[in-house]
């Protein structure tokens, strides 16, 4: 019959008490022993958790033996002698934590200090012992001692000794006693040695294995850190180079994305109108002429690429920003001060570099549908996608609206409408190589009135104006050897500008144009702080007006230099010169300096930067009739600004204070001949300083304000009054807000003072709020409304031209 534990305990004591005192104790003392190994060996299963799985087997095993071995001791204890025999003693090695004790029990001492009393009784550990007790946070298993029984001894035969006889056995005993404590002493000192090697060895591993660790946690910390850096923002168009924002040393401004989503203006002009320094006028409501001013420079001063595509005209030298829309656009760059020493003629002021969406990730279809006041209505749809070889972002809108008259006094609406397509494709090769293709292509057709000098614009019903235009460019870059990065770019702008008017002949025009460039770049990586440019650039000019003058075209050779150095990881400094050979005027040499340095102890960036510049004159200064001068030369500038950006709370408030200046010399402008004509001669001069400030204040992740102010001083040193159209006092405020995590709220307010027109008259000053706010209704659903000119307030951008008051808009957007 199968035995129960119950059974076994019951057997045990039964016989241990009716062989004598002794014997109870010894049987007692075993099966509490026993009893505790087998708490001890579930215990083990309760706190598996905490242990590793090759420590917990080997403890089990450790624990089975054990209890073979106390199960061997019980069943021959059941066949011992009697009251008189006595057993041998019992030496029991306890290894705990920071202790190694061995206890030598005589003289019936069977049990360990703490299951001894007064009367030799066994007791069981206190269970509120923190060391004990199952509940403690130490955790530790109860009874975890290694007992050594190697000196308990028995020939498991029967013996039967009278009194006399077991006086000699105890006294054989007690030497058979004394000799193996001496082979258990023995035994445990070549245990320690062992179990010293293996805690050695164990050690050794652990070190290892932390010292693994740390190197891990290096590396990992290093990774973060490049994640840092990589998701730190970067710009390209100051140095034509992929450079970190907070190292260069040229004043620039970004607009990201994120910015004209949150604006959901259709125009680019309107997304402009925030930045510092920069200033935009339109002629009448959407498609009237816009000029920007950068600095105190004219628009033709200001150079505008699209994806490297050169947009300034070949006949007037400026960018007509009105047909700009924002489809498809990711980002733009604005650099100001003179800038010629990378970008050449042109940029005397500042340069606006604009790039279009690179396509990533799955394919994602966006439609968009809006309506608004004056009937204005505008469809949009973009598709976009990206793989690791392949990507691509398609885009195309329709804008129409009734507008409002173009002339201030007038009454009859001036239309406009605008279709834009824009493609971008991208293709990766041998690992760092890569091709991108850039189409871009307009039609603008609006309703513009008369101009009479003298009076102004007035009403004319019958005139109208339309501009197409078509861009393209393909830059292709790879790497060669690890520090050489050539590039080549080639670009076209092909643009034509017509004027319809059956009553007027005035009104009727057609004036083709076309830039085309090549471009070769190289970059080399000589060292780790050091990067050296050189390119090479042909750039094709040509311009036709139709019954004024025949097409006429002239080119440009350009060689290009720029020294980047890194020292310190805190001193960023750039020199570079430039070469340009032109077919009209002849050579031009230009140079510029920029140096940024951070002290990132008191979170301090101070930069500035001293260069050149110049523009070449454009077609119709050099061959319009009555007007033109085949003999003029360019217009030069210099210029330089010191700025400190200062991080007032961490990651919270931002300052950049920037002063600035700039001369202008052989400006060209029409002078009074002696016969009373007018003639272009390079003979005016000019001057701009003042200063530039930026603020922006994230309190809480879900809401930051951006605040601008400008304040610019110019001169016109022939006539000695403010150059026109600048405004001496320019002041910004954004804020743009999430209440809810599906509810977005964007607010710009644009205020501008001091401005004097063209005659010297003084012009209006106004301010403005634009309003838009925006719903996730669904994942693939958006609904916005955006109210333009909040206030109401009536004023003239230029002179003479209306400006539209209060405007209301609202649309969805679908995502699929």
């Amino acid at each position: 019959m199968t035995r129960q534990p119950g059974d076994l305990f019951e057997h045990t004591f039964i016989n241990s008490y009716f062989r004598g005192e002794k014997g109870w104790m010894k049987g007692c003392y075993l099966q509490i022993i026993f009893v505790s190994l087998s708490l001890s060996l579930s215990n083990s299963y309760c706190f598996a958790d905490e242990k590793t799985m090759e420590s917990l087997i080997q403890e089990n095993e450790d624990l089975k033996r054990k209890l073979m071995e106390l199960k061997r001791q019980i069943r021959e204890n059941q066949n011992t002698p009697g009251d008189n025999q006595m057993t041998p003693p019992l030496v029991i090695s306890i290894k705990k934590e920071g202790m190694d004790k061995t206890e030598n029990n005589q003289e019936g001492d069977y049990l360990p200090e703490q299951y001894r009393g007064t009367e030799q009784s066994s007791k069981i550990p206190k269970i509120n012992d923190p060391e004990y007790d199952l509940r403690s946070s130490s955790r530790r298993l109860i009874f975890k001692e290694e007992f050594d029984r190697s000196a308990i001894r028995g020939d498991g035969e029967k013996q039967i000794e009278n009194k006399d006889q077991n006086g000699g056995e105890n006294n054989k005993m007690k030497g058979e006693a004394a000799t193996d404590k001496k082979i258990n002493d023995k035994n445990k000192n070549t245990n320690e040695n062992e179990e010293q090697n293996q805690s050695g060895s164990k050690n050794d591993a652990e070190s290892k294995e932390m010292s693994e660790k740390k190197e891990e946690n290096k590396t990992e910390e290093k990774k973060e850190e490049n994640m840092f850096r990589d998701n730190e923002e970067t710009v390209v168009t100051p140095t034509r180079t992929k450079q970190l924002l907070r190292n260069t040393g040229s004043s620039v401004t970004v607009i990201t994305e994120k910015d004209i989503k949150n604006g959901k203006a259709p125009l680019l002009l309107d997304v402009l109108r925030q930045a510092p320094g920069l200033e935009v006028t339109r002629t009448q409501g959407i498609g009237g002429t816009t000029s920007m001013f950068i600095r105190g420079a004219s628009s033709a001063q200001t150079l505008v690429f699209v994806d490297g595509v050169q947009m300034n005209s070949t006949t007037t030298g400026a960018f007509d920003f009105a047909n700009l829309t924002t489809d498809n656009i990711e980002r733009i760059e604005i650099l100001r001060g003179p800038q010629s020493t990378l970008y050449g003629s042109d940029a005397m002021g500042g340069v606006v570099s604009i790039f279009t969406k690179k396509g990533q990730g799955e394919n994602k279809v966006t439609l968009g549908t809006e309506y608004g006041m004056r009937d204005t209505y505008r469809e949009s749809v973009s598709v976009s996608g990206g793989k690791e070889r392949f990507d691509y972002s398609v885009g195309g809108s329709y804008l129409k609206t009734h507008g409002i008259s173009a002339a201030h006094s007038g009454d009859e609406n001036d239309a406009y409408e605008n279709f834009t397509g824009s493609a971008r494709l991208g293709w990766n090769f041998m690992d760092d190589g890569r091709i991108d293709t850039t189409v871009r292509g307009s039609h603008s057709d609006f309703e513009t009135d008369a101009y009479l000098y003298g009076v102004g614009p007035v009403d004319d019903p019958d005139r109208r104006q339309t501009t197409d235009e078509v861009l393209f460019s393909t830059r292709v870059n790879k790497t060669f050897f690890d520090f050489w990065t050539p590039s080549v770019l080639v670009s076209v702008n092909d643009t034509e500008l017509k004027g319809f008017d059956p009553t007027d002949a005035s009104g009727e025009f057609r004036i083709p144009t076309r830039v085309w460039r090549f471009e070769h770049q190289s970059d080399f990586a000589l060292l780790d702080i050091d990067t050296l440019t050189v390119g090479y650039e042909y750039e094709a000019r040509e311009g036709e007006n139709d019954g004024v003058f025949d097409k006429k075209t002239f080119w440009n050779n350009s060689v290009f230099l720029q020294n980047q150095i890194k020292l310190f990881d805190s001193l960023n400094w750039t020199a570079g010169l430039r070469y340009d050979d032109y077919s009209t005027f002849g050579n031009n040499l230009t140079y510029r300096t920029t140096v940024s340095y951070n002290i990132d102890e008191i979170d301090t960036r101070f930069h500035g930067s001293w260069g050149t510049g110049f523009r070449a004159p454009s077609i119709n200064e050099l061959f319009f009739p009555f007007y033109g001068n085949p003999n003029l030369g360019p217009e030069k500038s210099k210029g330089w600004d010191f700025g400190v950006e200062k991080e007032i709370l961490k990651d919270t408030l931002t300052l950049d204070v920037t002063y600035f200046e700039n001369d202008f010399t052989d400006l060209i402008t029409a002078a009074i001949q002696p016969d009373g004509s007018f003639l272009a001669e390079n003979v005016a001069r000019a001057e701009s300083e003042g200063i530039e400030t930026s603020l922006t204040y994230k309190p809480f992740p879900k809401l930051s304000l951006t605040g601008t102010y400008t304040y610019t001083k110019t001169e016109d040193r022939e006539k000695g009054q403010q150059l026109p159209r600048r405004p001496r006092n320019r002041a910004t405020l954004g804020v743009n807000t999430r209440p809810m995590e599906k509810w977005n709220v964007n607010v710009v307010g644009v205020m501008v003072r001091d401005r004097i027109d063209s005659d010297g008259t003084e012009m209006d000053n106004y301010w403005t709020a634009n309003v838009s706010t925006s719903y996730d209704i669904t994942k693939m659903m958006t609904g916005y409304i955006r109210l333009e000119n909040l206030f109401d307030y009536h004023y003239e951008e230029v002179t003479g031209f209306s400006s539209l008051g209060f405007t209301a808009y609202g649309g969805f957007e679908f995502k699929f």
